[in-house]
């Protein structure tokens, strides 16, 4: 499918790789990001300039924004993907109460109120696909990271009933569940003590963002409302969840198996 894409999370890392990939296929983007000079770099970077709206998926006034322009019939959005997001790690006791909302809004609220408002003109033009970034802590918990996994739990439930819904009406539902990615946003989270050492288990290196963005469109082109990345990840912690008393001594030898690799990550964050 071609058409009109709306992308949060536009000015940087994933996103950024997104909208080269869907200029490329062939759609007229809508970036959307709360940083609107980094986001102008990116338009100005693309065959075609984007529209673009700076809005804080945090506040009311944003979000309105942004639904107001998925459900514009005179240039209507085709697909959706929700890509912005925050993790920042820590033990539950130590992150500000706010800090704990933050995760919430930005990971599973924002997505709920911009899906609901896609669905609402999607359904009425009987076509659309509605695509989010998720995480392998949407499957498997991670330990120092419960709001992070508690928001992206959240999205997939939401999400798989979702798709439910849209079925009948012609619109797709998909995620990505990623491990680590390559992004500022995980330099971020490494540098923190807390940052799990679950990022690191199945693949080599981090994933890049244009290999995020490449399995984006094949999972689409596939029609998947899963994809797992690695699959073997995804595929263990789906297991894990099966028998809960497993939990703590399977999450304790992957977090062993994980720590080397994620200090060699942390090495060559130093060296760069």
């Amino acid at each position: 499918m071609m058409g009109r894409a709306l992308i949060t999370g536009a000015a940087g890392g994933v996103g950024e790789a997104l909208a080269k990939r869907l200029s490329r296929e062939g759609y007229t983007l809508v970036l959307t990001d709360r940083d609107g000079d980094a986001l102008e770099k990116v338009s100005d970077a693309l065959p075609q300039p984007a529209e673009l709206l700076v809005a804080d998926l945090r506040s009311e006034v944003g979000l309105k924004q942004l639904c107001d322009r998925l459900e514009n019939p005179k240039s209507p959005i085709d697909l959706l993907i929700n890509n912005a997001g925050i993790i920042v790690p820590g033990p539950v006791g130590s992150l500000p109460n706010d800090l704990m909302r933050a995760h919430v809004d930005i990971n599973l609220t924002a997505p709920m109120v911009l899906c609901a408002a896609a669905a609402r003109a999607m359904i009425a033009r009987k076509k659309g696909y509605i695509f989010s970034i998720m995480s392998l802590a949407a499957i498997g918990p991670m330990k120092n990271s419960a709001s992070y996994c508690g928001s992206k739990f959240g999205l997939r439930g939401f999400k798989a009933a979702l798709a439910l819904e849209l079925e009948p009406h012609g619109v797709g539902v998909g995620g990505l569940f990623p491990s680590a990615i390559d992004t500022p946003m995980l330099a971020a989270e490494m540098a923190s003590p807390d940052g799990s050492p679950l990022n690191f288990i199945g693949n080599v290196k981090p994933l890049t963002p244009d290999q995020i963005a490449d399995h984006v469109v094949k999972a689409m082109n596939k029609g998947r409302l899963e994809t797992w990345l690695p699959k073997s990840d995804g595929f263990m912690a789906s297991l894990m969840m099966m028998f809960p008393k497993l939990l703590k001594p399977v999450v304790g030898y992957f977090e062993r198996q994980g720590e080397k690799k994620k200090q060699d990550y942390l090495k060559t964050l130093k060296s760069s």
